[in-house]
């Protein structure tokens, strides 16, 4: 039997709240107390808040004449998270073989939390254990996240230092992090931290805080416009002293009495569980100013450059390494070679790139190689050119170019091997006289005569014919290849699975060797790469976002697309939360299935 009324006989149970009007943010405390005994307790559903704490059961026992009275309590500390008047639906006991239930409490929650109470007409006073709502802020004055950006004004391109601190003036016992910021719009590069938190003291608002950083980060942005970092949501479990709720047993209240002031009987020591999540940061992105160069493909910062080839002199057939070195500090993973105009007789192919960077507190910095492989077919003095290196100088917020540099190769021709088979007479049919004159043959010699004479036969004509149509067919070939070498973005889509593979067996030898961060680079390399390839999109406007929206209208699978997402997801948990990452094979073998799915679909 369930009963709809919040006592039944000589059992009341009731649901109270400390505030029935709070602000977003604010807490509540609930209790259910019930007069009497009673077991199976049964909590609602507090589906439009934040349970902070909870439940903390309590019970008491009281004498009156000779009689005793028990009641037991069960609290609750609530969070309330968005506007809007909420119900809370009635808990449910079993007390002497009967189901009882609460009363529905009803929470206006309303903007802001400083001035909730005072809409109360005063607002009624916290009973009980309101020690501990004030004790478990989450995002409150005791424990919080916080996120600190280096510029919250910034060029296109340009480095981001941004810092995650934990804030707290309890003592912790465990801390995790549930989920991490998209960077939506942002390229990322992190900077090593120490596997355990180390905290030093710091003073906010003329209060003293033990504070960690949990993670650094250099960020560039890809696009102009404000650009939101996402909040960082994590959990932490705080061992904290709660005061005991007051009981009504003659023997506590005696030990309670004032009299004793001793905290051993008035407090008591919970590790209690607080989700906690920062503050979303917008940073406003400038776009570079006008006049870039023509050579200019984004790169920002403050760079030199460096070009070599390996020897000047070689012959046909023989390969030859381009070296092209920029070094400085900048978007340096983002940047793309010069463009080079090689001989059409070189045979090359798509550069060898290695990126050595390091990320701290002053930006990034290090070197990016491209390593040209050139193959001559033929003889001769070949000449050709690197074009300047353009980019965009923040120290006084200029364009410079880098001169090009111009080479020379002279190829001599190549050791080929030519066979030649000569068919002569016997030496027992042949005599000299002196040094020219062969013996004439005296008798009559057996002539043969042919069926057919090649002269006006159909081999004939095609075999004059043969030239012209061979020369067309070069002809058309050459301006094929003429045509694809000229559209980049063409050859890069039909390149972009094959240049991927080149990627993942480049991740795949960091995961053997177990380095973790060249391993993610190389696979968000790949990722990122082949979509911006496959799709034609340039690195500056790939985005989750967008990325979807090009698969999605080229009729790709949801599932694929979703497991695309899943898979970048996965690298950036792994780069800022190892511990709750999958681990690295996994994040490997998903890489590998999900290039291969896209490529199958986009045919």
């Amino acid at each position: 039997m369930v009963s709809f009324f919040s006592y039944a006989d000589d059992v009341r149970f009731t649901a109270s709240a400390s505030n029935t009007t709070v602000g977003v943010g604010d807490q509540v405390q609930v209790t259910f107390q019930l007069e009497g005994s009673g077991r199976n307790f049964q909590a609602p559903n507090f589906a439009d808040f934040n349970v902070l704490m909870g439940p903390s059961q309590s019970t008491s026992m009281q004498f009156n004449n000779g009689a005793m009275s028990q009641s037991i309590s069960y609290t609750y500390i609530i969070q309330a998270v968005k506007e809007g008047v909420f119900k809370i639906p009635p808990a449910t006991i079993e007390s002497n073989g009967k189901k009882v239930q609460t009363n529905v409490l009803t929470i206006n929650v309303v903007k802001g939390g400083n001035n909730a109470q005072q809409q109360q007409g005063g607002g009624q006073q916290q009973q009980g254990s309101n020690g501990n709502a004030n004790a478990v802020q989450s995002g409150g004055k005791n424990v919080f996240f916080k996120v600190s950006v280096g510029k919250s004004n910034v060029y296109r391109g340009e480095g981001v230092l941004v810092t995650y601190k934990l804030y707290t003036k309890v003592t912790l016992v465990n801390y995790g992090l549930n989920k991490m910021p998209s960077l939506e719009g942002f390229f990322s590069q992190e900077i090593s931290m120490p596997q355990q938190l180390e905290f030093h003291v710091e003073n906010v608002d003329g209060v003293q805080y033990k504070v960690a950083d949990i993670k650094k980060l250099v960020l560039f942005p890809q696009r102009s416009g404000t650009l939101t970092l996402d909040p960082m949501e994590g959990e932490v479990v705080a061992r904290m002293q709660v005061k005991r709720q007051q009981s009504r047993d003659p023997f506590d209240q005696f030990f309670n009495d004032p009299f004793f002031n001793n905290p051993f009987f008035n407090n008591s020591v919970q590790d209690i569980p607080i989700k906690l999540k920062s503050d979303p940061v917008k940073i406003n992105v400038k776009e570079l100013p006008e006049g870039a160069p023509v050579n200019f493909t984004g790169a920002v910062g403050k760079f030199t450059m460096d070009a070599s080839l390996d020897k000047k002199e070689t012959k046909a057939h023989d390969a030859v390494t381009l070296k092209i070195k920029i070094s400085g500090k900048g978007n340096l993973k983002l940047i793309d070679p010069p463009k080079i105009d090689f001989p059409p007789d070189f045979e090359t192919y798509d550069p060898k790139v290695n990126a050595n960077v390091t990320a701290s507190m002053a930006g990034v910095s290090g070197n990016k190689t491209f390593e040209y492989l050139i193959i001559p077919r033929n003889a001769g003095e070949y000449k050709f050119s690197l074009s300047g290196f353009s980019f965009f100088n923040l120290d006084n917020n200029k364009y410079e170019t880098l001169p090009g540099t111009d080479f020379v190769l002279k190829v001599d021709k190549g050791d080929e091997t030519t066979t030649t088979t000569v068919t002569g007479v016997s030496k027992s049919d042949v005599q000299f006289l002196g040094k020219d004159i062969r013996f004439i043959k005296t008798n009559r010699p057996a002539f043969v005569q042919r069926s057919l004479s090649l002269y006006n036969s159909p081999l004939f004509y095609a075999m004059c014919g043969a030239p012209a149509f061979l020369f067309v067919l070069l002809f058309v070939f050459r301006r094929r290849y003429v045509e694809m070498q000229s559209n980049v973005s063409l050859l890069k889509s039909r390149r972009a699975n094959k240049v991927a593979m080149k990627r993942l067996s480049v991740a795949k030898k960091f995961l053997a060797e177990d380095n973790t961060e060249k391993f993610l680079d190389a696979m968000f390399q790949a990722l990122w790469g082949f979509v911006s390839d496959r799709l034609q999109i340039p690195v500056s406007e790939l985005s989750k976002e967008n990325v979807s929206l090009a698969l999605t209208s080229r009729n790709v699978s949801q599932a694929s697309v979703e497991l695309f997402i899943k898979t970048l997801d996965a690298c950036e948990l792994a780069r800022f939360a190892k511990s709750i990452a999958a681990s690295n094979k996994e994040i490997y073998q998903e890489g590998i299935d999900v290039i291969s799915k896209l490529e199958e679909e986009l045919g």
